[in-house]
C-alpha cells in the first residue's frame, strides 16, 4: 500500500479503506482502455489499481488509486497536466445494436496528471443504475 498514490485533492465521502478491484470492475476498466492508442501505461495502471471509494452512497462511480511506480499515460510522449477526461464508452441496453432508443448512459475514466483517478458512470434513465454496465452493453 505504501507505493500507492492518491491524486485527488480531498476525500468527501466515507472513510473506507482501499480494496482490490473486483473482477467485474477490472474487466470494465480493461475493456475501456484496450482500444486506446498507446494504452500500455493505462493497462499497467489497471494492474496496480485499487478501489478507493464510491462517489456517494449508492453510486456506481468510484475513485481509484494506482501505483506511483507505474508511468503516467501519455499520448505522443506528452503527459497532460491536471484533471482530464480519459477514455470511455457509451452504454446501451443492447450493445450489439446501439441506437438512441436503447442508450442508457456513458462510462469513462478521469485522469489526473496521466494517472487513472476515477471511473464515472453517468446515466440518462429515470433511475440511478444499481450495478456497473455489462461488457456487452459498451460501445466505443
Amino acid at each position: 500500500m505504501a507505493d500507492v498514490v492518491e491524486f485527488r485533492q480531498s476525500k468527501t465521502f466515507g472513510a473506507s479503506m482501499p480494496r482490490p478491484l473486483s473482477s467485474d470492475e477490472r474487466q470494465l476498466l480493461l475493456q475501456i482502455v484496450e482500444v486506446v492508442p498507446h494504452s500500455a501505461n493505462l493497462l499497467n495502471q489497471i494492474e496496480s489499481a485499487q478501489y478507493d471509494e464510491a462517489w456517494f452512497d449508492g453510486s456506481q462511480s468510484f475513485s481509484i488509486l494506482v501505483s506511483a511506480a507505474v508511468p503516467p499515460y501519455s499520448l505522443g510522449g506528452v503527459v497532460k497536466a491536471g484533471r482530464q477526461v480519459g477514455p470511455g464508452a457509451t452504454v446501451h441496453e443492447d450493445g450489439s445494436r446501439p441506437t438512441n432508443d436503447n442508450f442508457v448512459g456513458e462510462v469513462f475514466l478521469w485522469l489526473i496528471d496521466g494517472r487513472i483517478a476515477d471511473l464515472e458512470y453517468c446515466w440518462v434513465t429515470d433511475d440511478m443504475p444499481d450495478r456497473l454496465p455489462r461488457l456487452d452493453q459498451l460501445v466505443r
